[in-house]
Parts: structure tokens; sequence; C-alpha cells
């Protein structure tokens, strides 16, 4: 009885067991029920050592560091099942691929001297395992890792294989795959890439095979790349390796955008090859005519057209031609001077295009039947561009103001905002409902002509978008009116305004920020009181000009920037309010006392050069100057209160008559001096401020350089005009580029030869008579060695890149003249003093 039930459960089991081991979609082979870990081991025959140990798993065979060549290699499976195994084959020196070898078989040559250069491995009977590795190449390195048949190494690059890495993985199937974008849409001619992402993310095979449904709409090629061929659908498939998984999305084609073809006849080129889109045909910068060109469209619509004429020398304007046909002439040497462009039936689209015309270059660019070129001037026409652009339309309109309130005669100006910021035409149309009380010219600027109220209508071009202003036009209040009694200041502020006649109101000047006059004298700043918000007002008289009484600008609270050059003032009393000064240039004027400037401690710019100062005490407190300059006043000679002003970074007191610079030793951040035609003896004040890129010291009576030997950030220096003699401080300063050493008592010039930075050079009137060391100054572009003890100057035939060189009050032979003439191609020479 127990025998029959047993016989009977294990009858059940196999009827139910059978049907699923039978019907199963997956057959692998080898160790499906082994548990045994399946492994490899591999022996590598190596260049003066032989067949090494064998290693297993991933470990390293051969040797990496060396320089040595594998020769040979053996490989086998551990806990392999029974039918599985292993092949591979090696490319080897002189011989190439080698026929396959298996399971322990020696791959290579042993005995022979030749180096492998690459293998294959591949699994045989191992479906869900996969055999990867890898070899440290010569030159290379360790390269990527590869599996399952796939080379590594090099063939053809006679590089030797040094060590090799082999192991077995386990397969690990995708459980799904995603393509990396969804649904899409392209346009005829249009291609994008698709990618397959696999899950797991560490799936071993993570290779698909592409598909499309249609072709002849979307094609696919083995990389994913999908090239759109046609108006339709079809769907892409991306099936993994195994062809257990897939993966779809759905490529939707449309027409593609229209597009301008053109080509051009050029002079001694005949037709070029047509180009589209806003490429150039023709030339520029060869001075080649355009004779003639040819336009038409592709992908437009059927009753679409496009149509051109040219302007063309001894014929003018031609009939219109249109879709492909010669515009201008070819075989006559005509040049075309002028084109017109324009669509038909192609109401979203506008077609642009700019030329580019003889002694002008590039036009902007026009559209729509508007002439590009030039006609009535005989210029030639050498380049062309066009392009079809897709009219974006107008979507709103605001202007600047919804409201605004006029006295009588007083102007305002109203600005349009278009939107979206792109629209294709953004210009508007402006009209009044009454221009007896509010008249709008075509820039949106409004008069107020009598009292009462108007609207004024901003209208787009193509009259779909409109945004208003209500105005309300009031009497005339007399205390508003604003006179100037200077007509150029007058004129300068109904410049700024853009109001050249009628009266003129506060509401007219109240929103002037800048002024500038630089022609036109100015001498009584009456009115300008009435510009509360100006914030930068600058006068540049070219001749001293008697403006002496500056009262009226002390209302104005806002000023920033004040210039006031070449005038007669001596009292700057009304600047002592302006503390929001920031820039102050007070330059060729009377100025003796300058105690009102006591206080303006916003100054950043101080310009008080050429002026009768003696005292410059009160500066003391404006500690946020970085730029002053005090030259030509004569009477000043102590400069002790800069030393307060530690922010200068600018000092100029050129032609004044100073002695001692001790005010400056502790000014580190200067970076610009000039002290030229002074009385100074010792510059030691300043040895330790090495931020300075400039110092001039021209004219002084300096005799010892050695406080400047350490200021390597200078690039420009002036000695000049003084007695010194050694200029061996110099050697160390190589960041200099303009070096003037001229008019003193220099004998060696031995300390210059490693300033390679120079590229201008002043050595006049020395006693020089050896410039051996100044050979190799290639970057010289001027060199002033006039009036020197020189004989030979064939060395400076190096300097290739002088533009300027002067020798004269010199005995220069006159082979010396010729070698630096066939030298020195670009070089102006000079052997002739001024007085000659």
């Amino acid at each position: 009885m127990k025998r029959f039930k047993f016989k009977y459960l294990f009858t059940a089991f196999m009827a139910f067991s059978l049907p699923f081991v039978f019907n199963s979609s997956y057959t692998y082979k080898a160790a499906t029920t082994d548990t045994t870990t399946i492994g490899i081991t591999y022996s590598a025959h190596v260049q003066n050592i032989g067949w090494q140990n064998w290693v297993s798993d991933g470990t390293e065979a051969g040797t990496d560091g060396k320089g040595l060549r594998v020769e040979a290699l053996k490989i086998k499976l551990v806990n392999a099942p029974a039918d599985a195994g292993i092949t591979y084959c090696a490319h080897v020196q002189n011989i190439g691929w080698q026929t396959l070898s298996s399971d322990g078989a020696e791959a290579g040559t042993d005995g022979k001297g030749l180096r492998v250069e690459a293998l294959k491995i591949k699994l045989k009977n191992l479906d869900e395992y996969s055999v990867q590795y890898r070899a440290h190449v010569q030159n290379i390195g360790w390269q990527d890792w590869v599996s399952d048949g796939a080379e590594a190494g090099t063939d053809g690059k006679g590089l030797r294989v040094e060590a090799l890495e082999i192991k077995i993985v386990k397969k690990t199937h995708p459980t799904s795959i995603a393509i990396s974008k969804g649904d899409q849409t392209l346009k005829v001619g249009q291609t994008d890439n698709l990618t397959a992402n696999f899950t797991p993310s560490d799936t071993t095979d993570q290779n698909v095979t592409w598909a499309s449904s249609d072709s002849n709409v979307a094609s696919i090629d083995s990389n994913g790349k999908v090239t759109a061929n046609g108006v339709g659908t079809s769907q892409i498939t991306a099936t993994s390796h195994d062809g257990c998984k897939t993966a779809t999305c759905i490529i939707t084609v449309t027409p593609a955008d229209p597009e301008v073809q053109y080509s051009a006849h050029v002079q001694n080129i005949g037709w070029q090859n047509p180009v589209s889109d806003g490429a150039e045909v023709g030339t520029d910068g060869k001075g080649l005519r355009v004779e003639a060109f040819k336009i038409k469209l592709s992908n437009a619509p059927a009753n679409a057209k496009i149509s051109y004429r040219a302007h063309v020398q001894n014929v003018g304007w031609q009939d219109w031609v249109s879709n492909g046909a010669e515009a201008g002439t070819d075989g006559k040497g005509l040049r075309v001077e002028a084109l017109q462009i324009k669509l038909d039936n192609m109401p979203d689209y506008s077609i642009q295009y700019q030329a580019h015309v003889q002694n002008i270059g590039w036009q902007d660019w026009v559209s729509d039947g508007a002439e590009a070129g030039t006609d009535g001037k005989g210029l030639r026409v050498e380049a062309l561009r066009i392009k079809l652009v897709k009219k974006v339309p107008v979507d709103s309109i605001a202007l600047n103001k919804t409201s605004d309130t006029l006295n009588v005669g007083d102007t305002d100006s109203l600005s349009a905002t278009i939107k979206p910021d792109n629209a294709t035409n953004k210009n508007v149309n402006w009209t009044s409902s009454d221009s007896s009380i509010a008249s709008v010219d075509n820039t949106g600027k409004v008069t107020g002509n009598k009292q009462g109220n108007a609207t004024i209508t901003a209208t787009s071009e193509d009259g779909s978008k409109t945004a208003t202003c209500n105005i309300t036009v009031n009497p005339t209040n007399s205390s508003d009116v604003v006179t100037f009694k200077d007509k150029n200041l007058e004129s300068l502020v109904r410049s700024a305004i853009n109001k050249p006649t009628g009266t003129l109101y506060k509401g007219d000047v109240v929103n002037i920020t800048d002024l500038e006059e630089t022609a036109k004298p100015v001498t009584d700043l009456s009115g300008i009181e009435n510009l509360i918000n100006l914030n930068t007002f600058k006068l540049y008289n070219t001749n001293k000009t008697e403006l002496s009484n500056i009262s009226p600008l002390k209302e104005l609270k806002n000023l920033k920037h004040l210039t006031l050059v070449n005038n007669t003032l001596s009292d700057i009393s009304p600047l002592k309010e302006l503390t929001n000064l920031q820039e102050l240039d007070l330059s060729a004027n009377k100025i003796s006392d300058i105690s009102s400037l006591g206080e303006l401690t916003n100054l950043q710019t101080l310009n008080l050069a050429a002026n009768n100062l003696s005292d410059i005490s009160s500066l003391k407190n404006l500690t946020n100057l970085k730029s002053l300059y005090i030259d030509s006043n004569s009477d000043i000679s102590d400069i002790s209160v800069v030393q307060n002003l530690t922010q200068l970074s600018e000092f100029s007191a050129e032609s004044d008559s100073l002695s001692s610079l001790n005010g400056l030793k502790s000014l580190t951040n200067l970076k610009y001096i000039d002290l030229q035609n002074n009385k100074i003896t010792d510059i030691s004040p300043v040895s330790q401020l090495t931020n300075l890129n400039t110092l001039l010291l021209y004219s002084n009576s300096i005799t010892d350089l050695s406080p400047i030997s350490q200021l390597t950030n200078l690039k420009e220096l002036s000695v000049g005009g003084t007695t010194i003699t050694d200029i061996s401080s110099l050697k160390n300063l190589t960041n200099l580029q303009d070096l003037d050493l001229g008019y003193n008592q220099i004998t060696d010039i031995s300390p210059l030869k490693n300033l390679t930075n120079l590229k201008y050079l002043s050595m006049a009137s020395n006693k020089i008579d050896n410039i051996t060391p100044i050979q190799n100054l290639t970057n010289l572009q001027e060199l002033n060695l006039m009036d020197n003890k020189l004989t030979n100057v064939s060395l400076l035939s190096n300097l290739i890149n002088l533009k300027w060189l002067n020798l004269a009050q010199n005995q220069i032979s006159s082979e010396d003249k010729t070698t630096l003439a066939n030298a020195l191609l670009n070089c102006n020479i000079n052997y002739t003093s001024p007085a000659q």
C-alpha cells in the first residue's frame, strides 16, 4: 500500500512538472544546476623569463613597467562542465592572426623572440558566462576591459602586449530596457540619437538591435541614429541581444521647413555652388563684383513664389524674375549694384537679405522688397546673404505711461514695448485723438499744444495690437519756465531733451542726468540749477573761457562727476555743498584756495593741475581719493599731506617745486607716479612702493637709482635729463616695456641686456660707444640712440621688430647703414639730427 502511494505521488508530480520543463523559453547550457564556481587559469611566456606560473581569475600574467613582451599564452577553465571550453588566438609579430587554440594549448610562439600584439578569447557552451580580459600594451598601458571574442591589444601598430588579465563573469540578464527618449516629432531631413537603458544597470550585454517599422518615414542605424525621411509615423524598436526584452517609441515626421537657396556669378570665378539660409555667396575682401544671382525656394507651398530683381551697371533696375531665373548679367562684365527680393503667397514668412558693398562692407539686413546695395553711386555688390525667417506676430504692446500731465509747450516721450521680444515687426504708428491739444511725432514725442485732454495711441504696424496713454494739458505756469543766459548752455540742454524750440519748463529739464560740452564755450551757468537730477556735468573749453561764477551749481546735490576745464575760476566755494561728488576736474583755472574741497570725502578723482596752488593741506581728509593730479602748480613744494591718502593709486605732480618725497613712502597702493621737472635729489621714499607700474622722474637732479632696484612691477620708467651715470640698479626690472635714459652721462649699458620685454628705449645724448648688450632685445619697436659715440651699429640688425630708430649725431659707416636697411625693412631710420 505504501509503495502504491509513493508511485501515485511520483506520477502526479511528473505530470505537473513536465509542461514547465519542456515549455520554458530559456535554454541554458552547462552549469545551470552546478553550484561550483567556474574559474579561469592562464600562463604567459615572457621575454627573458619564459613560462611564468599559472595565475587565475583576473590576476596579472606577464609584466608591466619592465618593457618585456609576452610571446605566448595558455588558457584553460576551472570547474567547468564537461562540454564547456575556451578558445583563443593571438596576433603575433610577422605572423598575424594565428589559428584558434583551446583549453590550455599554446597561442603565440616561444623560442622565436616574437611579440604577441593582440588576442581574442571566447567561451564555448557557457551561455550564462562571459570571459572578460584586458591587455597592458607598449606605450599605452592598461586598456579597457573587452569580452567574448573582442580584440585586446593592437594589430597593425607593431606594439607588444606586456601583460594581461582574464576573468570569468556570470552574465546578468536584463529585466527591462527603455529608450532614452519618448515619442517625438522630427522634420524631414532631421536626425536624432537614441540610446537604450538597461535594468539592472549592470546587465552584462547592453547591446541592442534597432529596427524601424517604416524606414521610408524614419530609418535607424545600428548606433541608434534616427533619420527622418518622409512624412508619417514609424515605430522604433530596441531589442536586447538575447531577444528577450524590447522597448519602443513613436517617431512622427512632419514636413521640412521652407528654405531659400541661392547662387552668384562672380567676376573671374563664374557661377558659385548654391548655398542656403544666411550663408554667403560672392566674396568679401577680394574686390570682386557680383554680376548675377539666382534664388529659389525649397519645401515651400505649391503656390509660393520668390521674386527678385537687380540694379545693374549701365542698365539700371531690371524686370522682376522669380524661382531660380537669373537676375543681372553674366558674360558682360557688369556689376550688380543693388537688389530687391520679395515673397508671394507665404504670409507667415519674411525674406531678409544683406549686401557687402564696395567701400562700405556689410550693410544692415533689409527685408521684403527693400533695397540692399546702392543705386546711383556706381558701387559694386561683392557678396550676398539671404535667409527665410518665420514671422513672429505681436502679442501685445505696452507704453511706459498710461497717463501723463503736461503744461502747454511741454514735451514728453512715450515708448512702446512689444512682446514677444523676438516679434518680427516691432514698428508702431503713433496717433493722437486731438492733435490741437496734444500732438505726437513718429518717435512717440508728445507736445502739449493747448488746455484739454487727448489720447495718444500706439498701433502695431500690422494693425492688430494697440496701447493708449491719456494726456492732460494744463495752462502754462510762469514759475515753471526755465531760462538760460548763455545760449551755448541752452543749446546743450535743448539737445539733451530733443526740444530745439519753444519755451523750456522745469518739467522738460528735471530728468536730465548728463551734460557734456567740448566745442562751444559756456560763460554763464544761470538756469542750470533747475537740472536737479544732473549726475554728470562736463565743460571742456579749448580756449580759456571767462567762466568765473559757479554759484548755480550749489543746488545740484546729485552731481557725482564735474569737469570745468580751462576757465577763469578762482572762487570754488559753491562746491562745498556737493558732497556726492566722486570725480572733479578743475584743471587750467586760477584757483589758489581749495579749502572748500576739504569735506568732499566721496571724491575718488581730483584734478587741480595748472592752477595757482601753493598749499594742498586742505585735502588731508579726502581719504577715498584714488587719483590726484596737482601738476603745473609751481609754488607747491610740500606734499606731506598726501601721506593720509592711503587709497591713492595715481599721483601726478609734474612741474611743481618738490624736493622731498617723504609724503609718498607709505602709499603702497600707488601704481602711477609722475614727478617730472621738479627739484628731487633723493628717491629713496619710493623704494617700498612695489606695486608701481609707472614712475616718471625726468628732469630732476637724481644721481642714485638704487632705491628703485626692487620695483620689479615697473613697466614704464623715465629717468632722462638727470645726472646718472650708473644704471646697474635696473638689471632686475625685467617687466620694463618703456625706458627713458636720455640726456645723462651713461657709458655702460650692460645692465639692460636682460630687459627683454622692452619695446621703447631712449638713450639719446649719453656717452655710449658699445651697444652689444641690447642686441638681443628683439621686442624693441622704438630706439633712440641719437648723440652718442657709436661707430659700429651692425648688431642692431637683430632687432627685427624695430619700427623707428634714431642714430643721428653718431659716426655710422655706409656699410652699417646698408646692413640696417636690408635687415630692418619695416623701420624708419634717422641718421640726421633736427639741427641739420
